[in-house]
């Protein structure tokens, strides 16, 4: 089957991303001298990125793939919000017509910035072995894949407009991820629920989500001291409703609890949701998603009632943090 030299000149940054070097030398002496230009010039790039360039005679003669030929081409994503704490990793099987695909694995924060990236180049049999593999493990559901890569795009801007740098291959995809959105996708599910988070309904579906093991997401010391300025002879002998109510006074109006709470604990909720659905989780998972919905609608997020018990989970992990801290020092001076 012939290609017109527009179809190989459309390739090449694709053979660029996947690094396919043996691919590109074989159009070095391509009778179109735009075909060859382009081709000499990504051969200059992957060898500055010390891409090892074959001899022409190794090289393959440049042909695509018959899309006729070709088996499911859909896009197919994945995510994880259990593996690490405080982190959603994604994984997106993006197949490409002329020639092997992409699996990228994105793992992002709570923050919507990008804290790993990598890209692996996927052939058509790898891409239908995950896929079966997925479709089994999860019976059929799926993260939608455009929504995983408008995510993924979006932490990209995240991050650099926070001032932190990206990993080099996420700049190799952008020609593949796609334009980053113009707001932050929003939770592809839809789950209907009558569950209203109160006082002391919230632990199950807040131990669902794996709250508790999540890393300290915003400063909890600043409303441990003025709980302790407020009640100086609190102790663990304090009725628990006491020290609820202390803690929900101390947090009351505070716009740093706040904007935390309204973004990277509802990021994180909702990713957790999400988790727990496509593990067959319903009724936890759209309890975890109206928990997160109440925290983006509310206007004081820190008053809602059952916001104390989370901020029970953060004292504790940021507790946990500083004695770790603390015993490695010790460790340190010892040593």
């Amino acid at each position: 089957m012939a290609h017109s030299s527009a179809q190989i000149l459309q390739s090449i940054p694709g053979l660029v991303a996947a690094r396919d070097a043996t691919a590109l030398v074989a159009l070095h002496d391509h009778e179109d001298r735009e075909v060859r230009k382009s081709a000499r010039k990504a051969i200059h790039a992957l060898r500055s990125k010390g891409v090892a360039i074959p001899a022409a005679s190794a090289a393959r003669s440049w042909v695509a793939p018959d899309p006729e030929a070709q088996r499911d081409q859909a896009e197919v994503a994945m995510l994880d919000p259990t593996s690490s704490p405080g982190l959603t990793n994604f994984m997106l099987a993006a197949p490409r017509a002329e020639g092997r695909g992409f699996l990228w694995v994105a793992a992002l924060t709570g923050h919507d910035r990008v804290a790993n990236f990598t890209a692996y180049v996927q052939t058509d049999g790898q891409r239908t072995r995950l896929t079966r593999e997925w479709e089994r493990d999860f019976k059929g559901r799926r993260v939608p894949a455009e929504w995983a890569r408008a995510r993924i795009r979006w932490a990209r801007e995240q991050t650099l407009s926070s001032g932190f740098g990206v990993p080099n291959q996420l700049d190799d995809m952008l020609v593949h991820l796609g334009p980053a959105p113009a707001a932050r996708p929003p939770c592809f599910l839809q789950l209907a629920t009558d569950f209203k988070g109160a006082r002391d309904n919230v632990e199950a579906p807040l131990m669902a989500a794996r709250a508790l093991a999540w890393p300290p997401l915003f400063d909890v010391e600043p409303t441990l001291k003025k709980v302790n300025d407020a009640h100086p002879n609190m102790s663990a002998e304090t009725p628990e409703s006491d020290r609820y109510d202390a803690l929900m006074s101390a947090v009351a109006g505070d716009t740093v609890v706040r904007e935390a709470l309204q973004g990277i604990v509802a990021n994180l909720l909702e990713d957790a949701a999400s988790g727990l659905w496509l593990n067959g989780h319903d009724e936890p998972a759209a309890q975890v998603l109206a928990l997160a919905g109440e925290l983006r609608s509310s206007e004081s997020a820190e008053t809602l009632p059952w916001v104390g018990r989370l901020l029970g989970f953060q004292i504790a992990t940021t507790l946990a943090y500083i004695q770790r801290q603390q015993q490695q020092q010790q460790q340190r001076q010892v040593g």
